[in-house]
């Protein structure tokens, strides 16, 4: 059986576009590629560095970083109307708050989003859940704590 191997170097974006053009090329799916360690297949998301997450993290808006920084203190499940009472801000506040979220998300198209936001499943209907991955949740515990600003320098 004949083997083709192909290696790609450069960052993700750059991977992600030559990987998808060859997928196209071939007529192939992310499952029929062999991925090494280290590659993500197309459309997976990446886990942030540290300094990736801080050149986000001063890209946010005052009131979307408290909002997360609080998430953070409860990464597992944050409810909505647990964090609505901790802010002391009802839950259309804190949707309009965390839009700075996703606009910031686009200059990091292939990081895994921050935080996620659920609503109960047949348990709970109506239930409204914020989790966050452990790491994203100790890296702005970190960045609180060492009192990062708005710029990302530290104040």
């Amino acid at each position: 059986m004949a083997r083709i191997v192909i290696t790609i170097e450069g960052d993700s974006q750059e991977i992600g576009a030559i990987q998808e053009v060859l997928q196209r090329l071939a007529g192939l799916t992310t499952g029929e590629f062999e991925v090494s360690e280290g590659v993500r297949p197309l459309g997976e998301r990446e886990p942030w560095t540290f300094e990736e997450f801080r050149q986000f993290w001063s890209r946010l808006q005052d009131g979307a970083r408290q909002i997360l920084a609080e998430i953070a203190k409860r990464p597992e499940g944050y409810p909505m109307v647990d964090l609505e009472r901790a802010l002391g801000v009802p839950a259309r506040v804190i949707g309009g708050r965390l839009s700075s979220v996703g606009h910031a998300m686009r200059r990091f198209p292939h990081k895994e989003e921050p935080v996620e936001f659920r609503t109960g499943g047949d348990d709970a209907p109506g239930r409204r859940i914020y989790f966050m991955r452990p790491e994203v949740a100790r890296t702005i515990r970190r960045l609180v704590s060492e009192g990062a600003s708005a710029d990302g320098a530290e104040s």
